[in-house]
């Protein structure tokens, strides 16, 4: 089904970092050179220290050769638990509102100096008027609106939404990940280890940016294929969230770990095509209204099955 693996394992680092918790790029497939999964396909890992230049990675490699389709595999969440747009007011499709929304309100600059916390903080005020769903940010960054740790279930401003179940803690695919045993973060956390909230806040305009600069070629699954799997014309890219911690990477001895998972993840999906079972992990069995609310906002991470 396609002719190249990409996975990324993003960051939301403040300033420049190559190295642990930083951003790695694997690329499993097809090198430009007409080689593909199977056909002399490689495996490549490339730590980049600025969003800007990732972004410009990935630019590159789908300029570089525009017939390759690629599956293109993000670690961040691509969308907010059901509720989120309509509570902000957003008209349209509410992922896709609230990648609109983002992308107008974030500044993410070459550095990678960012203001991902100012945004979290008025988005707070809209959504509820007090320091919730989204938490957690640096004591520079503290407000009324936004606080370093998750509030207390006593404050009222802070949780009324979230207890009526307007705003749920949890994506769909999140508490079916929680029920399988595994620790999956809240899209609203922003800090701590393994919270991805800002790695999304970060990533997403990242992304509705690709869109736009390959508008003809780009699929967002599930929001813009519903569960199946997109069809394929030369160049497409189909842009799905992953969870590499999913995966067994086994002993690691000195490498970075990051680096190790996103080879993991970009071999495991190829292993899947190869296979045929990759249109299966495409097109998972949901309930009706889990399917509608993932399509419409919330989004999956491929490989999850209830």
């Amino acid at each position: 089904m396609f002719d190249r693996f990409v996975v990324v394992d993003w960051s939301a680092n403040s300033t420049p970092k190559v190295g642990r918790d930083s951003i790695w790029i694997a690329v499993y497939g097809r090198t430009g050179l007409g080689q593909g999964v199977g056909q002399s396909g490689e495996m490549t890992v490339t730590n980049l220290p600025t969003r800007a230049a990732a972004d410009a990675f990935l630019v590159d490699l789908f300029e570089s050769d525009r017939t390759a389709t690629t599956l293109l595999g993000v670690d961040f969440s691509l969308g907010y638990p059901v509720g989120t747009a309509a509570t902000l007011g957003l008209h349209g499709a509410p992922w896709s509102a609230m990648w609109a929304l983002l992308s107008e309100r974030i500044n993410d600059d070459d550095r990678n100096t960012n203001n991902r916390f100012a945004v979290a903080a008025d988005l707070n005020e809209r959504l509820t008027g007090g320091p919730a769903p989204f938490w957690g940010c640096p004591p520079s960054a503290a407000s009324v609106q936004l606080t370093t740790s998750k509030p207390a279930a006593s404050k009222p401003a802070a949780t009324e939404l979230a207890d009526r179940g307007v705003l749920p803690p949890f994506r769909a695919v999140e508490n079916v990940l929680r029920v399988q045993g595994h620790r999956p973060f809240s899209s609203w956390q922003l800090l701590g280890a393994g919270a991805v909230g800002s790695q999304s806040l970060l990533g997403i305009p990242r992304l509705h940016g690709l869109r736009r600069r390959f508008p003809d070629r780009m699929h967002i699954w599930p929001f813009t294929s519903g569960f199946r799997a997109p069809t394929l014309v030369a160049g497409a890219i189909v842009v799905a969230e992953v969870w590499p911690s999913m995966l067994d990477v086994g002993d690691i001895g000195d490498r970075v770990r990051d680096a190790v998972q996103v080879s993991t993840t970009a071999r495991w999906l190829a292993d899947a095509d190869m296979a045929g079972g990759l249109d299966a992990l495409l097109s998972p069995a949901l309930s009706p209204e889990v399917t509608a609310a993932a399509i419409a906002e919330e989004g999956w991470v491929l490989g999850v099955v209830p």
